[in-house]
């Protein structure tokens, strides 16, 4: 699986456990909801700015979006 892959996988897994939406993620985050979505399916390469604001709104240190398969 591709580094894309698991990294929307990761993103995924932590919305899901926080019960936000797709669209709660994307305005606390303030990122476009269908941007969100492509980087959940991994089809984006995410900037470190997205990356940093997608750990700030789960609420997680940047490294744990890393940690795949724990």
């Amino acid at each position: 699986m591709e580094i894309k892959q698991q990294f929307g996988l990761k993103i995924k897994e932590l919305r899901e456990e926080r019960q936000y939406s797709i669209e709660y993620l994307a305005n606390i985050a303030n990122i476009d909801r269908s941007y969100i979505s492509d980087i959940e399916k991994g089809k984006r390469n995410v900037s470190l700015l997205i990356i940093e604001k997608l750990s700030k709104a789960l609420n997680v240190n940047i490294q744990d979006l890393f940690n795949y398969g724990k």
